[in-house]
């Protein structure tokens, strides 16, 4: 193979865009010129490793600018020594059209409407090489012949990066902001950013490094967005409603508690209180006022059924004979007509003298007397 005393490489021929080139020769001589054009770098490659990098511009190759080259090879100074490496060339400017997209919804729980949605996501980035020795070595060296024509390569090794990081991304933030799904299109400038940020630093080991990323769509399949469209007309019809709404089912309640009787009522009516939160004001008010309806007896005469002792005024079973409270005996004492000794209250003769007691009836007119009454006090006619 002639030895060549001229290296340069101005793209491809056919007008497409091109990452990475090799150069077709590997046999080179001391004294050639090396020309990189504008954007452009090219590296020498001996026995698969990385050795000297050149910028733009014209470089007469020698010992002196090829260093490593030289140590590994050990070239003679001066004069047309040959020598034989690789050569690539690599393309420095930024590719902004690059395309990513996620090849499956993913779900993610709509911290408003409390629904599990299944989102996708679309954008574009922009890449540029920031390290073509770290790029060549880590990326293209696995790339039959080292000819790079497009960035297919880029998107073949990070698109599987972008897409897991992308979900992670875009479920907590919108968790952690507390976003609806709905909402999302005003953040995607903030989340663009989080996202570059996230995946910079992975794109970063490879020596690419990411010009732009723009998250431009969040969209969700068509069920999910029925199914999110039914959660927000039954939140519109709540709102439009307002405490008018509750009031209403929280008085259907009551009917149907009213058309109950004793506890099954209001077992029952309580299953329909399921109407939540906003109802509670309504029902704790209608219930506080209904507890002295519900399940009551009429009012009792209290003097039946209780006396009261004379002492201590505590109210006691009419049963009791002495009092709750104090002790005292609850006993009403009378005394006897004929020889005033203490009788209890009822008795019909005197313990002590044997005398009847209650009262006589006049039968003339009907006139209650003392038993020990011999005429009536008020007729005077004998009893």
């Amino acid at each position: 193979m002639a030895m060549l005393d001229r290296i340069k490489y101005d793209g491809e021929s056919n007008g497409k865009s091109w990452l990475v080139h090799k150069y077709p020769s590997e046999q080179f001589v001391l004294g050639s010129q090396l020309i990189v054009n504008q954007s452009q770098e090219a590296l020498f490659f001996k026995g698969g490793q990385a050795l000297d990098l050149f910028g733009p511009g014209t470089h007469t190759l020698s010992s002196g600018n090829i260093p490593i080259l030289h140590k590994l090879v050990n070239l003679p100074f001066g004069g047309k020594t040959p020598f034989s490496a690789e050569i690539y060339y690599i393309n420095m400017t930024s590719r902004l059209d690059m395309k990513w997209g996620t090849s499956v919804p993913f779900q993610v729980k709509d911290p408003l409407y409390q629904i599990i949605l299944g989102v996708r996501a679309f954008g574009q980035y922009g890449v540029t090489i920031t390290d073509s020795r770290l790029f060549i070595t880590k990326i293209i060296g696995a790339v039959n012949g080292g000819n790079v024509s497009e960035y297919q390569v880029i998107r073949s090794y990070f698109n599987g990066l972008i897409n897991a990081k992308i979900k992670e991304i875009v479920a907590s933030y919108i968790l952690h902001k507390n976003i609806s799904l709905l909402d999302i299109t005003t953040y995607l400038g903030e989340l663009s950013e989080v996202c570059q940020n996230a995946i910079n630093e992975e794109f970063n080991r490879f020596g690419v490094g990411i010009v732009n990323f723009f998250v431009e769509s969040i969209n969700f399949p068509n069920d999910d967005i029925e199914k999110l469209k039914d959660a927000l007309a039954r939140k519109s019809e709540l709102n439009v409603l307002g405490e008018d709404y509750y009031r209403q089912r929280s008085f259907d309640v009551f009917d149907k508690l009213a058309a109950n009787e004793g506890n099954s009522g209001l077992a029952e009516a309580g299953i329909g209180l399921g109407m939540g939160l906003g109802a509670a004001p309504f029902a704790g008010q209608a219930f506080s006022n209904m507890a002295g309806n519900i399940n009551t007896a009429p009012p009792e005469n209290k003097s039946e059924t209780t006396k009261s002792c004379s002492k201590c005024n505590t109210l006691n079973s009419t049963s009791s004979m002495f009092c709750t409270n104090c002790g005292e005996s609850l006993q009403v004492i009378n005394k006897c007509h004929a020889c005033d000794h203490e009788i209890p209250e009822g008795s019909k003769f005197c313990g002590h003298c044997g005398q009847p007691q209650g009262v006589k009836k006049c039968s003339n007119c009907g006139h209650q007397n003392k038993a020990t009454n011999a005429f009536c006090e008020e007729c005077g006619n004998k009893c």
